[in-house]
C-alpha cells in the first residue's frame, strides 16, 4: 500500500495512489468516461475533438478516404484472393487467408501488434500535443497530506512530510512507538499531544488563509464590476 496521502487536484478529496495518480477513484472515473479530447491532426495541424485514435480533422478525414477509395479502384479488386497463404505481419508466420483485411495469422498476433501500435501512437501523440510537457508539470502541481500535521503541500521529492519540523516530530514518535514494541515504558502521550495541537493550529492557519484569499477574490471581482 502507498503510504502518502495525497489530495485530489480537481475536488481535493484525499486518497492514496501512485506517483503518477493525480485524481481520487471518482474523479478519475469521470474523466474516463468521457474519452473525448482535443486532438492535434496529423495533416493540417489544427486542433479537434476526437476519441484516442483519431489522426485527423474531419475535413482531412474525408481526403483521407477519398485517396484510400482511389487507391482500391485502381488495385481493382481483393489483393489477394480468400484461401491464399500470406505472411503474418507480426511473427511472420505463413497462414490462411480468410478475409480480404486479415493481417495476422492470430488473435493473440493482431493483440500483441494493436498494443505496440497503440504505444507508439501514444508516444507520438505526446510529444506532438505536448502531453508530456502537461504530465509533468501536473506532477509539479500534485497536492500531498502531511502525515504529520495535515497540511496540504506540493514537493517535487517522494515524500509524506511538509517541513523539517514535521520529519522531527514525527521521526521521534515512530522511535518512541518502537520502543513501546521493545516493552520499555516511555512517555508518547506527550508527543502525540504536541501532534494534536499542532494539527489544530495548522487547520486554523488554512482557515484563516482561505478566508483571506476568498475576501481577496471578491474584492477584484467588485473593483471589476
Amino acid at each position: 500500500m502507498n503510504r502518502t496521502e495525497k489530495a485530489c487536484i480537481k475536488c481535493g478529496k484525499s486518497f492514496h495512489g501512485g506517483s503518477d495518480k493525480f485524481y481520487c477513484d471518482d474523479c478519475a472515473k469521470a474523466l474516463k468516461s468521457n474519452v473525448m479530447r482535443t486532438r492535434t491532426c496529423k495533416l493540417c495541424g489544427v486542433e479537434f475533438l476526437g476519441g484516442p485514435r483519431a489522426s485527423y480533422c474531419p475535413k482531412c478525414r474525408k481526403i483521407r478516404q477519398k485517396e484510400a477509395s482511389a487507391r482500391a479502384r485502381k488495385r481493382g479488386g481483393a489483393a489477394r484472393p480468400i484461401g491464399s497463404v500470406d505472411k503474418c505481419k507480426w511473427c511472420g508466420a505463413e497462414y490462411i487467408v480468410n478475409s480480404g483485411r486479415q493481417k495476422y495469422c492470430s488473435d493473440e498476433c493482431q493483440r500483441e501488434a494493436v498494443l505496440e501500435w497503440q504505444r507508439k501512437h501514444k508516444e507520438g501523440y505526446n510529444k506532438i500535443s505536448g502531453q508530456d510537457i502537461k504530465k509533468a508539470q501536473r506532477r509539479k502541481e500534485k497536492k500531498k497530506i502531511c502525515v504529520y500535521c495535515g497540511r496540504v503541500f506540493s514537493s517535487p521529492t517522494p515524500t509524506n512530510l511538509c517541513s523539517e519540523y514535521c520529519r522531527k516530530k514525527n521521526k521521534q514518535i515512530k522511535e518512541y512507538q518502537a520502543e513501546i514494541k521493545r516493552g520499555k515504558n516511555v512517555n508518547i502521550g506527550k508527543l502525540l499531544n504536541e501532534q494534536k495541537e499542532y494539527k489544530l493550529k495548522v487547520e486554523a492557519n488554512e482557515i484563516k488563509n482561505n478566508i483571506k484569499f476568498k475576501s481577496a477574490t471578491n474584492l477584484k471581482t467588485d473593483q471589476k464590476e
